[in-house]
């Protein structure tokens, strides 16, 4: 089960067409360049409306087009016939389930899961906090609604704190702030209690492909601190007041907070090298898979995008033997690289200017 077919319109270099999807895995071969990622993209824009890549609608349109639409239809257990789209046209995104509209992307969390392995993915271990903060939110928000509105109403309020600290309207702070730290202390609850769950499954899986001797442990580290009731944040804002007017923004709270690695009581990604780095986020990539499964008892989608390719033959063979189970798998590679074992219940298709051709 998982996408049965997807058809495109003006979505970037793709050619206008539609494809059969009717397997369990499936396989993209090309040169860089092809449209292998687009492919990619255009699945994971089905599954949640919006595009790993780019928060640009526009981006998504091909150059000589004006409008753009992506439609798929899937098979999951509780919708054995469905169809989701994504257009653009006029500078307005529209988002149908089933042939209607969807007004609130948060609808579609739970449709079609998909986790992707991209190559940016690196950042989560040697880029910067506010990366490892987006990876834990997405791997909460995957199988929690209810997460998304905490962080919708935690961003809500700070945005509000931040234009009366920006306009200097002191009078209304205390009251903004007493309800940034009750918001707050939401998200950090939540976030605290993943890093514990989340983080058994990523030390495990770490050790086991990475042949190190020694734990890698996520460890979170609250802008707050200690804190946690409302009023020991609302102290903790009252004492930074100062600061935060004179920066015109907040500077403590859950969009300041941090995650690390943490081997022999120092920070793994500051020293790790760039292959360990890589490891890592692709081992919390399937961590995330794993937690997503244990969590829900669904089987994910999973996107690998060329990812395989910068693994050793042993290590490439350990990482594909922890894949959790998923409903489909969709791989990109270039043309020569061995692709493993296909199974069959395959498909694999070339891919030259955007043209899929299968083989």
């Amino acid at each position: 089960m998982g996408f049965q077919s997807v058809r495109f319109h003006g979505f970037r270099n793709l050619e206008d067409c539609e494809v059969n999807l009717g397997a369990h895995d499936i396989y993209l071969i090309g040169e860089n360049g092809q449209g292998k990622t687009n492919f990619l993209e255009a699945l994971y824009l089905l599954s949640y409306g919006s595009s790993f890549r780019t928060r640009l609608d526009r981006d998504l349109v091909a150059w000589d087009s004006e409008t753009m639409a992506v439609h798929g239809r899937f098979n999951t257990v509780e919708e054995p016939e469905g169809s989701l789209s994504v257009s653009y046209q006029d500078g307005i995104k529209t988002i149908k389930l089933h042939g209607k509209t969807v007004n609130d992307r948060k609808e579609l969390l739970r449709r079609i899961p998909v986790i992707v392995f991209a190559h940016e993915d690196f950042l989560f271990a040697g880029g910067p906090p506010e990366r490892r903060r987006w990876f834990m939110d997405q791997t909460l928000s995957l199988h929690d609604p209810l997460y998304v509105d905490q962080m919708r109403r935690f961003k809500k309020i700070l945005k509000e704190r931040n234009f009366l600290l920006k306009s200097r309207k002191t009078n209304l702070l205390d009251h903004y702030s007493e309800q940034l730290a009750f918001a707050g202390l939401a998200v950090s609850d939540r976030r605290e209690s993943l890093t514990r769950e989340f983080g058994k499954i990523f030390t495990g899986l770490y050790k086991d492909v990475s042949g190190l001797n020694i734990d890698i442990n996520l460890v979170y580290r609250p802008s707050w601190g200690d804190a946690r009731s409302t009023s020991e944040v609302m102290r903790k804002l009252k004492e930074k007041r100062e600061i935060d007017l004179a920066l015109s923004t907040t500077g403590s709270g859950p969009h300041r907070d941090r995650f690390q690695f943490i081997g022999n009581g120092r920070d793994f990604a500051k020293s790790a090298s760039t292959g360990q780095q890589r490891l890592l986020s692709l081992v919390l990539r399937v961590a995330q898979a794993r937690f997503y499964s244990d969590t829900t008892g669904r089987k994910p989608l999973l996107l690998l995008d060329d990812v395989l390719l910068e693994l050793d033959p042993g290590r490439r063979r350990l990482f594909r033997d922890r894949l959790p189970e998923a409903e489909q798998i969709f791989y990109t590679f270039l043309p020569g690289e061995e692709t493993g074992r296909i199974g069959e219940e395959s498909l694999t298709y070339e891919m030259l200017n955007g043209e899929l051709h299968e083989r």
